[in-house]
């Protein structure tokens, strides 16, 4: 039996420490993926595998239906950086977004949702019907009826885009796979006002955007608050959780996950959040921004340690020189770089990468002049 061969990089990884991983050729790399932008304390840290380590000893499932002490810690971290009433643990991002959307239409009673040019939400039906870019949707339609896309950024059309028949509008603060694109703050505001006027909820997609730009949320730098918040990604530091954020409760037995809220994700979330607020690594990503440069780059965009390097070419051949010179990245879109390093790296391996993604980007040049 073979994996499904979805994804195109040959590199067999066998072990992690800190912000470096190696394969199985002895090759160390600087890892700015980070399991895309999971691995926010790093791999293998003490204390984080030492607590899971525990609590594998201790205690790993439970059902959903039922309380215990690693819930409640997991709450009660997230009450520190969240006044949210209510939270919906499950497994990730995309059932996050899946629960956020079926809240929305359970809460309002209307069907219309509407999102934006260029987001991406996740791939199973529901996100993936909110997501934009064809390549992800081409095949499996047809997709949930009642979504449509309105322009990314543009003012005018959220006045106009949205109704009095919409259930919820989706945003994410800053669009990852879109190419590391942030929302305009007028835009945002006008999203707000829009939504709060007409009956709408807004909901956030934090799953990429969460904990990397200075702040919990990144829809926190425009001063706006969403009705539903969907979060995942590093959030536990690569054990797989999600949770939907929302201040209106839910009918029992309207919406569940089997794995949801578990004592072992729970812990790995209490416990990551822990090590970030006591260590203040999200206010700390705001230092540790690099603005790349060079004749074939564009711009540089996006916040704190989420990272896109808008390139005059495709950005996949960069990708893969880098990855030769010890240093792994990914692509958003055709011609971004994104960065999504772990929120412990220093700014002097920062300067590293920016120094080496100089360095391949003028090597090309000298080679084309």
């Amino acid at each position: 039996m073979r994996e499904l061969n979805l994804y195109r990089r040959r590199l067999r990884i066998v072990r992690g420490k800190g912000v470096y991983i190696w394969d199985d050729e002895g090759r160390r790399y600087l890892d700015a993926i980070a399991g895309i932008g999971v691995a926010v304390l790093g791999h293998t840290h003490e204390e984080f595998s030492s607590a899971m380590r525990e609590q594998m000893d201790k205690l790993v499932v439970a059902g959903p239906m039922f309380n215990h002490e690693e819930k409640d810690q997991a709450i009660e971290e997230l009450s520190r950086f969240s006044k949210f009433e209510h939270v919906y643990f499950c497994n990730s991002g995309t059932e996050a977004v899946e629960a956020a959307l079926k809240f929305a239409r359970l809460e309002t009673g209307k069907k219309e949702v509407v999102a934006m040019t260029g987001a991406f939400h996740g791939r199973t039906f529901g996100s993936l019907s909110a997501t934009w870019r064809r390549r992800y949707r081409e095949g499996f339609e047809p997709l949930v009826p009642g979504f449509r896309h309105i322009p990314f950024n543009d003012v005018e059309a959220a006045k106009e885009g949205i109704t009095g028949e919409t259930a919820a509008v989706i945003l994410e603060p800053i669009q990852g796979e879109g190419g590391v694109i942030p929302a305009r703050e007028e835009f945002v505001r006008t999203l707000r006002d829009v939504t709060e006027d007409k009956g709408v909820l807004l909901i956030a997609d934090e799953v990429q955007s969460g904990l990397r730009t200075g702040k919990f949320m990144a829809l926190e730098h425009y001063g706006v608050q969403a009705d539903i918040v969907a979060m995942g990604k590093g959030i536990a530091n690569g054990v797989p959780i999600g949770l939907t954020l929302l201040n209106f409760d839910v009918p029992r037995s309207k919406h569940g996950s089997t794995f949801g809220g578990n004592p072992l994700s729970c812990r790995a979330l209490a416990t990551t959040l822990r090590i970030l607020r006591r260590d203040g690594l999200m206010e700390k990503a705001l230092d540790k921004w690099i603005d790349v440069q060079g004749r074939d780059v564009i711009l540089t965009r996006g916040r704190g340690l989420m990272i896109g390097v808008l390139l005059r070419k495709d950005a996949w051949s960069y990708v893969l020189k880098l990855q030769q010179r010890g240093l792994l990245v990914n692509t958003a879109g055709r011609r971004v770089i994104r960065l999504l390093p772990p929120l412990i790296i220093t700014k002097e391996q920062m300067s590293w990468i920016k120094g080496l993604m100089e360095d391949v980007l003028q090597e090309d040049e000298e080679r084309r002049s």
